[in-house]
């Protein structure tokens, strides 16, 4: 239910995250400010991600889902009656802070009810549901723009938000109803989770594979044009990529709850950096579209080797503080890579962006694996509370 539920609500995420440049256009946005209203969005996310996952540990999840659902089709209209860019940068900051309290703490639920052995399992299906949803919202919302209309793109993100929170509102049990209020893990102090080892290097790992992999996400239109590509040929690449995500969560976190997910994070990651090195060597359809199925690959890999590790941590120090400052790290990571690459492009040219992306990721994996070394056996979940001081 909870799987389905949010995949709904990504979808109508999905419907507007490649219309919103678009509409900046038809407002009469500039480079610059198309920059910033695609910026604000996760910088609100930045800032409120550690907090309402504290808050979600204390409070319980449900009221964070459904009140963040029900913000969500309020958000739609304010889309449609934004006339102006800075009103439209308004919006995106709502929408940020909005976004962080429905996916992330669907997660720190779906890992709350999650047994220690099947921890990679059962978030692995949640993100394929996460995924699947962002992957399938593109499409629609190219249909429903071209039908309909941009105003009513924003309306079915709407819609689908809306029926996702009655859906929620009237079938999700509440924490004192699964018996998990009391069971649940109050947070850890902040210091404690700064401390830990873990988290810092999978903080330091997801802002580099955000500042990497966002290169391909916000770049890669421009490199196909060009060497000429379609319109067509992009969603196709881009969509190849998000679909083998989904498709491999649920089958790779199986596997991370039966080795040690450490290992499927640094091969993911490698794997997703040589990737994103290795598109501006294509000059055509095939081989880019060979690259981003293999950055799908490695991300499918490295992704729910990640959520299980964090899971497993979060069981000990609170689970939506735990995972609101892992994806803070994503979050940081997405708002420095635009600016990092604007900055290449201007000096260095379209391609070296990538090459740039795929040693950032790599930097990024080689940082993690130092910083967690010496810290034991990282796949033990009853270890994991005792490693903030190592």
């Amino acid at each position: 239910m909870l799987s389905a539920s949010v995949g709904v609500a990504m979808i109508g995420l999905g419907i507007v995250w490649p219309l919103v440049p678009v509409y900046a256009v038809e407002l009469g946005a500039g480079g610059f400010q198309v920059g910033l209203i695609i910026a604000s969005f996760n910088l609100a996310r930045t800032f409120i991600y550690p907090l309402s996952g504290r808050l979600s540990d204390r409070w319980g999840r449900k009221p964070f889902i459904t009140i963040g659902l029900l913000l969500y089709a309020l958000v739609s209209v304010f889309y449609v009656m934004a006339a102006r860019v800075e009103t439209l940068i308004l919006v995106r900051l709502l929408h940020g802070l909005t976004s962080v309290l429905v996916a992330p703490v669907a997660m720190a639920l779906v890992a709350d009810i999650a047994p220690k052995n099947r921890m990679g399992l059962y978030l692995g299906t949640q993100n394929m549901a996460v995924m699947l949803g962002l992957g399938m919202g593109p499409v629609a919302g190219g249909i429903i723009r071209d039908f309909f209309g941009m105003h009513m793109a924003f309306y079915a993100m709407g819609g689908l938000a809306l029926l996702t929170f009655f859906g929620v509102a009237a079938f999700l049990p509440g924490d004192r109803q699964r018996g998990r209020d009391q069971s649940r893990q109050p947070p850890a102090p902040l210091k404690s989770l700064l401390k830990n080892r873990i988290i810092l290097g999978l903080f330091m790992l997801r802002f580099f594979l955000a500042a990497g992999q966002g290169t391909v996400y916000t770049f890669l239109p421009l490199f196909a044009l060009q060497i000429q590509l379609t319109s067509a040929q992009v969603g196709i690449i881009l969509g190849v990529n998000i679909f083998l995500i989904a498709f491999l969560q649920r089958l790779c976190g199986g596997l991370a709850d039966r080795i040690n997910p450490l290992y499927m994070i640094i091969a993911g990651s490698l794997i997703s950096g040589i990737a994103v090195w290795g598109i501006p060597l294509g000059e055509g359809f095939v081989m880019v579209l060979s690259c981003n199925i293999l950055m799908g690959i490695g991300n499918g890999i490295s992704m729910p080797g990640g959520l299980a590790l964090t899971g497993r941590v979060g069981k000990s120090l609170g689970m939506g503080s735990t995972m609101g400052l892992t994806d803070t790290g994503w979050s940081l990571g997405m708002i420095v890579s635009p600016i990092i690459s604007g900055v290449i492009m201007d000096r260095l040219g379209l391609t070296s962006i990538f090459y740039a992306g795929g040693i950032l990721i790599i930097i990024g994996t080689a940082l993690m694996a130092v910083i967690l070394k010496g810290c034991g056996n990282v796949a033990g979940a009853s270890q994991t509370a005792n490693l903030e001081d190592n």
